[in-house]
């Protein structure tokens, strides 16, 4: 055999068989050779909302950078649960990988005994994408213009005042309800289905207050409509940087402190470690790189682009919080 003329498959072959003399087996190769096929990359909700349109942005880069497509599939149901599913299940070879937000691996196992998939054993962690601050926003016709101003009026209107949210136990639900308590306000919660029939009603007049996702709130302060007073999280946002934390005006409760969303990449628990760390290094580069970047922070969202070790610290250091507020907000604890 001429070794200066040898095709792929046979070099393939060859160093397959080197690397079992060696112990490493036809795996260990094959994992050296990821990724030599198309990925799925699997979106737990619709087309067209923020979250595909940053991760089919992330994923273009990685494919060009990769050589190999990936090709997104928008499988969306039941809060996301049903595309996330769809991401443990899969075969654990790098193949099959898909986004998830903190509300399909905390909130939902948290409130939900039946949902077939365990966040703490069921996915290995790639990377932290964004996080996903919210906004407290009032009518433009509310006295308060800050954070200080707005915790008077609340107290100057004691059982008078009602807030919404997209749904009991999101967000905005037990942020606010932490604000009535703390001051003894007794205002009234008014969940809704989604942020559209929030924002509805609350253009409308039929709640005052509610929390809403920068790339909702934005276009409507710009054009007059809303107030917004402040941001959750430990820092401003980079496209709104004139709007500060609830937490640098003196609201030292941690769910103020808290960003509530964020979003990442996870792939079936099992897949071998050197294609996670593989995937890991290639969307945290994505992040970093100005088309990324900037579609992130134009959409309301804080660029992390953080390892695999990271996501997995948050998602363990966010669940506490979150049931120590869904407790508090009268919710059943059903999941682990």
């Amino acid at each position: 055999m001429d070794r200066y003329n040898l095709s792929r498959r046979q070099l393939l072959g060859h160093a397959a068989a080197g690397g079992a003399l060696l112990g490493l087996g036809p795996r260990a190769f094959a994992q050296s050779d990821f990724p030599n096929q198309a990925i799925k990359f699997i979106v737990p909700y619709a087309p067209g909302g923020v979250t595909d349109l940053v991760m089919r942005t992330v994923s273009k880069v990685v494919s060009d950078k990769i050589g190999q497509p990936i090709a997104i599939e928008n499988r969306a149901g039941a809060g996301g649960m049903v595309g996330v599913n769809g991401v443990a299940k899969a075969t654990p070879n790098g193949y099959t990988i898909g986004a998830t937000a903190s509300s399909s691996i905390i909130a939902s196992p948290l409130l939900n005994n039946e949902v077939p998939y365990n966040p703490a054993t069921d996915f290995a962690y790639i990377s932290l994408l964004a996080t996903v601050p919210m906004v407290l926003c009032v009518l433009s016709s509310v006295p308060a213009k800050d954070g200080a101003e707005f915790l008077k009026w609340v107290q100057a209107n004691k059982g008078k005042l009602s807030y919404g949210s997209t749904a009991v136990g999101h967000y905005g639900h037990v942020a606010l309800m932490e604000v009535s308590d703390s001051q003894n306000a007794g205002m009234v919660h008014s969940p809704y289905k989604g942020e559209t029939p929030l924002m509805q009603d609350f253009l409308g007049g039929q709640i005052q207050i509610a929390f809403f996702a920068p790339s909702t709130a934005k276009p409507l302060f710009e054009a007059g409509k809303l107030r917004m007073l402040g941001v959750s999280g430990a820092k401003r946002l980079k496209n709104m940087p004139g709007v500060p934390t609830l937490a640098e005006q003196g609201w030292t409760a941690p769910v103020f402190k808290m960003n509530p969303g964020w979003v990442g990449v996870i792939a079936p628990a099992k897949t071998p470690t050197a294609i996670v760390q593989r995937l890991s290094a290639e969307y945290q580069a994505a992040v970093k790189t100005p088309e990324v970047f900037d579609k992130i922070v134009d959409n309301g969202m804080d660029p992390v682009g953080g390892t695999g070790e990271q996501f997995l610290a948050t998602y363990q250091n966010d669940k506490p919080v979150w049931k120590q507020l869904l407790s508090k907000a009268g919710l059943e604890i059903k999941g682990a």
